[in-house]
């Protein structure tokens, strides 16, 4: 009789422990989850921090496949997932939006090359000379500062080009994401005005943003 109690209750600790290790998974996975979102937030915001410092358009990119990855596979019907998804592209925005010039003109690129300030030197194919080859110091210097000037104009001219290239490529996921997760409902609609309101984007964005939402149909303005 004894060794039979010991067996059943042998047998019930197990089934305990069994549940446990069934029940773990899920709290870590979850855990691990914040985790990354966590991890995605800071990457992001390391990765503008860059380009604000270096001016290369490479580190957005990287921003944005992050990202990308965080949120494309949002379950269906998860609010809580959508909402943390159109969250984290709303402040992608508006990183980006602090950094896009909107006086920027794609056809006001700067010239190629600096023109040498006189036929000393020898020419380059770019059209410019080898200041070293310049013996005047006034005239040398001079040259090295407009030589300068005309690379860091090159270099934000591209930087622009490639951040509204990454705008565009931002603005199809976020259309993607609510054709794909919201409905023309009214909830869903006032669901994304309330994002937008808690969101640090300018309402020029907000706009933008707002057109991309399923329409209401004429009517109730329910999707059936």
């Amino acid at each position: 009789m004894r060794s039979k109690n010991g067996y059943i209750a042998r047998s019930f600790v197990g089934l305990l422990i069994g549940m446990g290790l069934f029940a773990s998974p899920p709290i870590r996975w979850k855990k691990q989850t914040e985790k990354t979102m966590d991890s995605v937030d800071q990457r992001v915001t390391e990765k503008f921090a860059e380009f604000e410092k270096k001016q290369d358009p490479t580190s957005v990119f990287e921003a944005l496949d992050s990202i990308e990855a965080a949120v494309r596979d949002v379950p269906p019907g998860d609010v809580a997932a959508r909402r943390r998804a159109v969250s984290r592209w709303l402040s992608f925005f508006a990183l980006l939006d602090r950094n896009i010039d909107p006086s920027w003109n794609p056809n006001d690129a700067p010239p190629k090359g600096v023109p040498p300030p006189s036929t000393h030197g020898a020419v380059q194919s770019s059209g410019e000379v080898d200041p070293s080859t310049i013996q005047d110091p006034a005239v040398r210097a001079q040259y090295e500062r407009a030589l300068k000037a005309n690379k860091e104009a090159h270099k934000r001219y591209y930087a622009q080009l490639q951040l509204r290239r990454i705008d565009d490529r931002a603005m199809r996921m976020v259309e993607r994401l609510l054709a794909e997760r919201y409905t023309n409902a009214a909830g869903d609609r006032q669901d994304f005005e309330g994002l937008l309101a808690a969101s640090p984007v300018k309402e020029p964005r907000k706009e933008r943003l707002r057109t991309l939402m399923p329409k209401p149909e004429s009517g109730d303005g329910a999707k059936h």
